[in-house]
């Protein structure tokens, strides 16, 4: 598992400082702090609990998080969703793809965070 979807202990309580005012993210970060702070594993746990589906494709290898982000992309990929992240506006992300991909926010949450740690920029140039 690399470091873009593991977290480790000190930064989910940092998530959880910048999440403090939003129960449905703290969730999420509850559940990845019980999964050892593996994001994948959580996100697929939190998608199935809030019935999200995740498109699928014959020979596909992507990550849950991935595909949600791929799901998403118009999103992810807008200047101004960029600019939030690179600002480390992490809630402003998470609402404004909640909203827009119609995702949960706490499936959102594990999604902004795998993004922000993969470096939204170059996530979008390699998925255009």
């Amino acid at each position: 598992m690399d470091n873009t979807t593991q977290l480790t202990p000190e930064e989910i309580q940092h998530y959880r400082q910048q999440f403090k005012d939003y129960p449905e993210a703290l969730d999420a970060l509850d559940l990845i702090a019980e999964t050892d702070g593996d994001l994948i594993k959580s996100a697929g746990l939190l998608a199935m609990e809030t019935g999200v589906k995740i498109p699928t494709r014959a020979g596909e290898e992507d990550n849950i998080l991935d595909k949600l982000a791929k799901k998403c992309r118009s999103i992810v990929c807008d200047d101004d969703f960029i600019n939030d992240l690179m600002k480390d506006l992490l809630t402003v992300a998470v609402a404004t793809l909640a909203a827009g991909g119609q995702i949960p926010i706490s499936v959102a949450t594990s999604v902004v965070i795998y993004l922000a740690k993969k470096g939204i920029k170059q996530w979008c140039q390699f998925n255009a």
